[in-house]
């Protein structure tokens, strides 16, 4: 499994918390390497799609620089996904779903130990013959041991969470913003490398514990979020 999104993940998470101020430059890509236990090759990528996606830029012989912060726009609400298996005309396929150990910049982004266990799910949900979104999740597996023993080409993995494992969901956290689909979402989703997609990032907690952490990619051309609020 590429290690490179995990570690963008991160450095994004940072950019946008303010961890590095604008002016000084980030870690070069030896201490990065040396931080997220990869080749320095790998570092180099994730932050080669941070500069693509407008977060970072390079000078020469000086280093790496936070563009500045993007706004924040905090009444949108994006609900959960679980209607979806409900419909008769969308489905769900389960591409992977497997127990791993937590590298050390998986064990970053969920807050775990590295080698604590981890439940990786990846699944594409398509109408009819047509994909619309990705979905690439981390579960702890300690706070739900038996998640992998349901159908989630069928159940909501919330519900699953919620109402069988018994997992009380205290806060959600998400992101929404527009990118362009690298070629293995681009190919999963039957359109060009760049294409313009929407990317939702949500992360669930029960307590202080991360139990969830998922990327959606989702098709910008057949998908509109929507929402409503008292002015």
């Amino acid at each position: 499994m590429a290690k490179y999104p995990l570690i963008k993940t991160t450095l994004k998470e940072r950019l946008l918390g303010g961890n590095y101020p604008e002016g000084l430059p980030l870690p070069s890509e030896p201490q990065l390497a040396k931080e997220f236990d990869v080749s320095r090759m790998t570092a180099r990528r994730a932050i080669d799609e941070l500069e693509r996606e407008g977060y970072v830029y390079r000078v020469q012989g000086a280093g790496t620089f936070p563009t500045g912060k993007r706004f924040r726009q905090g009444v949108f609400r994006v609900r959960p996904f679980r209607e979806w298996v409900r419909h008769p005309e969308q489905r769900t396929i389960v591409l992977r779903a497997a127990e791993m150990r937590a590298t050390s910049e998986i064990a970053i982004v969920m807050q775990v130990q590295p080698g604590d266990p981890i439940v990786f799910i990846h699944r594409l949900r398509s109408a009819g013959d047509e994909p619309l979104l990705i979905e690439k999740r981390y579960v702890n597996a300690n706070l739900a041991p038996d998640l992998l023993s349901h159908d989630l080409a069928v159940e909501s993995i919330h519900e699953v969470l919620v109402g069988h494992i018994g997992l009380h969901i205290t806060r959600v956290e998400q992101t929404l913003e527009a990118v362009n689909l690298r070629q293995e979402e681009a190919d999963l989703l039957h359109v060009g490398a760049g294409t313009a997609a929407f990317l939702l990032r949500r992360t669930s907690y029960s307590g202080p514990k991360r139990v969830s952490y998922v990327n959606y990619w989702v098709r910008g051309d057949r998908y509109t979020f929507q929402d409503s609020f008292e002015p």
